[in-house]
């Protein structure tokens, strides 16, 4: 497959489980963009107060802030319209519409493959592009 469409685009991690974040990343280098990775939501609040990133995968369940409230940071207090995509491996039903509702542009639900991923991120970017 080929993942052209993500080359050199900078991407943020944002999840505490640390096999996770090497399977993301892993998964990333493939479509030859640049991970940045974050343990907590706070750690990812700072990073991009120093770098601009074009999109952000978001752990849902983390300790200090979880997802939801980092999102929320972003949307409402940062003011930001980069594309955010839910991670979680807990899939309970009407997950998917509350992270939709919070502002998040996609919903990944963990194990994911390489082609979910790209797809998933691609489709988040597009609609932001088209919405600008």
């Amino acid at each position: 497959m080929n993942f052209s469409l993500l080359n050199n685009k900078s991407i943020l991690i944002v999840e505490d489980n640390t096999i996770n974040q090497m399977l993301v990343k892993h998964a990333i280098a493939k479509f030859d963009a640049n991970a940045d990775i974050a343990e907590t939501g706070t750690q990812a609040l700072a990073l991009m107060k120093n770098k601009n990133y074009d999109i952000i995968l978001m752990d849902i369940f983390m300790p200090e802030l979880d997802g939801y409230q980092t999102t929320e940071i972003i949307r409402n207090e940062m003011h930001l319209d980069i594309p955010i995509i839910a991670m979680t491996a807990l899939a309970l039903k009407g997950e998917e519409e509350k992270c939709l509702a919070l502002g998040m542009n996609g919903y990944l639900s963990k194990p994911f493959t390489s082609d979910v991923l790209y797809n998933t991120l691609v489709k988040a970017i597009e609609q932001v592009e088209n919405a600008a």
